[in-house]
């Protein structure tokens, strides 16, 4: 066995254990989705499928499924017709891990006092942003990990940097290209991401632009994702990505972003670029901020997401008043600010950082473009679905995604059950996965249209140009909140330019990309009434489908180019450095 694979199984074993003593009911459903469609997990899946009438076997069975309308009726009846308190704590983890807040509360509620209850509470509160809270939560029981890892992060989110001495660097030769430095999250090819997509298709464009580009991903990725047989780097076309792969990693945050920015000097001290570049969210930032600093290298940060906000759209209400989401956004805020430069990815995101005090002169907006499969001439659609074996004569409703409960899918399927069965040539096709897939799938057979819808999962990357040219409409049907009104996602880019008219929610980020009228139409987020009048519309003017599909793909090809940005960030990168010389 080489050392660097001994390295890689002992690092993912002392993960396992760090993330078994924070939170096994967590720890267990990230698994499973990771390894859902493995033989084991189906096993297991049918094991517990056998004990139906056993709350805590049910529970678990629903919980690893993301059943969510399961878990938490099944809870609930617990509730109800357990008289014993036995197995309130393990139910209430479950509930926690999957987001079942209230649910979760009521089962503590009727557990019996002990250790594991109060940890249970602790992770309930932290779950909800109340950071002080769960800490103190467990200052009533002996030291745990769990504690050491919130008081680390606590640490982190009220102020805590990385600290790194002052080094001075080699002058860099002056024959050679302008270098980068790029931290990023995680990368192609093992994260298929939309953020994942863009950091490779930026980097391959300023690579081709005359760039040398050295990248890096954050400190234990990918072993943090389940795949420890991982070389120290991987190529993909032009980009090479380095692993931050230390013989011993470190689990709390304080820690991981101290060992982040110490491997991060390392590398620059040994590649000496010009600039360092890194992306959302702080903790990388604070990593690259301490190496710019000990070193003198101007860095810019890339705000490609609100994830205060992203976090707060899975929380109720109330979270917005919580300790965790206020200090998030000052961690986010401050960085930004301390940044030599911001870019982002759209107009309503450049508003809310010039309101968080951001100087407007210092960021620049990079919009989501389009890849080389999107450049290339679109395949038709009858093509597309021979190809992938889909019906030539349906319409098609659809949308290729991260299937998560913001993206608002279950508008588009009682739009079209409210069109059923008169329009039996309507059909949807949701093309991706992710956390809401088992309801939306649930839900269709509950409206009675699980035979006018196709359910995909995920499929291999260089396919997904094709699922795109074989819709009639895309849709982008994403409810109204704080991250949807300003974020701007990269699918609908890559249907328009397949020449395929998107159909959005009525939002400033979605408006900023959809022409209404012209490259698609824009509707109420929640008026499943006008998702369907718009969709009958739609498929009763065939020529206003092609128009629209035209349009659309002149804009993109227009505007939205990872080569037209690309020579946008160098000139932000060139005026960064001549500023700092």
């Amino acid at each position: 066995m080489n050392t660097q694979l001994l390295s890689n199984l002992t690092n993912t074993g002392f993960l396992v254990v760090s993330n078994l003593a924070d939170d096994p009911s967590y720890f267990a459903l990230q698994a499973s989705r990771k390894f859902k469609n493995r033989v084991p997990v189906k096993i297991l899946d049918k094991v517990l499928a056998l004990g139906k009438n056993i709350g805590v076997a049910s529970a678990f069975s629903a919980m690893i499924r993301d059943d969510s309308i399961q878990l938490q009726t099944t809870c609930r009846l617990w509730l109800e017709e357990s008289g014993s308190k036995r197995g309130a704590v393990f139910l209430a983890n479950l509930c926690i891990a999957s987001g079942e807040w209230d649910t979760a509360s009521c089962l503590l509620e009727h557990a019996k006092s002990s250790r594991s209850t109060v940890r249970a509470r602790a992770r309930l509160q932290w779950g909800l942003g109340n950071m002080s809270e769960a800490i103190a939560l467990l200052e009533k029981i002996p030291p745990n990990r769990q504690k050491r890892h919130y008081v680390s992060e606590y640490k982190v989110y009220s102020g805590a940097e990385p600290k790194l001495p002052p080094t001075r660097l080699s002058d860099a030769s002056s024959d050679g290209p302008a270098s980068v430095v790029f931290l990023a999250t995680n990368s192609l090819p093992h994260t298929g991401s939309g953020y994942a997509q863009r950091t490779q298709s930026t980097l391959a464009a300023l690579a081709a632009d005359g760039w040398k580009t050295q990248v890096c991903t954050r400190v234990n990725y990918p072993l943090n994702i389940g795949v420890f047989q991982v070389n120290s780097s991987d190529q993909v076309g032009l980009v090479e990505y380095e692993r931050l792969l230390p013989v011993r990693a470190k689990y709390d945050l304080s820690g991981r972003i101290q060992q982040q920015a110490e491997l991060l000097l390392s590398k620059v001290v040994r590649d000496r670029p010009q600039i360092l570049h890194t992306t959302t969210d702080f903790s990388n930032a604070l990593a690259v901020k301490a190496v710019s600093e000990a070193t003198g290298i101007p860095w810019v940060y890339e705000v490609r997401g609100q994830l205060a906000d992203t976090w707060l759209s899975t929380r109720p209400e109330s979270a917005e008043n919580s300790e965790r989401y206020k200090l998030f956004r000052e961690r986010e805020a401050y960085v930004a600010k301390s940044a030599d430069h911001v870019i982002t990815l759209g107009d309503q995101m450049k508003e809310n950082l010039t309101s968080a005090g951001v100087e407007a002169a210092k960021i620049e907006i990079l919009p989501n473009g389009i890849g080389d499969e999107f450049l290339n001439e679109p395949v038709d659609r009858s093509t597309a679905r021979h190809e992938l074996g889909l019906d030539v004569q349906a319409f098609y409703v659809g949308t290729v995604s991260s299937l998560v409960p913001y993206e608002g899918l279950d508008t588009v399927l009682r739009a079209v059950a409210t069109l059923q069965p008169e329009k039996e040539n309507l059909k949807v096709l949701i093309v991706g996965d992710g956390t809401d897939r088992e309801n939306l799938m649930r839900l269709a057979a509950k409206l009675g249209i699980s035979k006018y819808c196709e359910f995909t999962g995920r499929v291999p990357r260089e396919k997904a140009h094709l699922y795109h040219a074989a819709l009639n409409l895309f849709v982008v049907p994403r409810k109204d909140s704080a991250v949807t009104r300003a974020v701007t996602p990269l699918k609908p880019v890559e249907a328009l330019a397949s020449r395929v008219p998107v159909l959005a929610s009525d939002l400033p980020a979605l408006g900023e990309l959809i022409e209404d009228g012209i490259t698609g139409y824009l509707v109420d987020s929640s008026d499943v009434d006008q998702w369907a009048s718009t969709i009958d519309s739609l498929m009763r003017s065939p020529e206003k489908i092609s128009s629209m599909g035209e349009s659309g793909r002149d804009l993109v090809l227009k505007t939205r180019t990872w080569s037209r940005n690309a020579k946008k960030l160098d000139s932000v990168y060139r005026s960064v450095i001549n500023k700092t010389l």
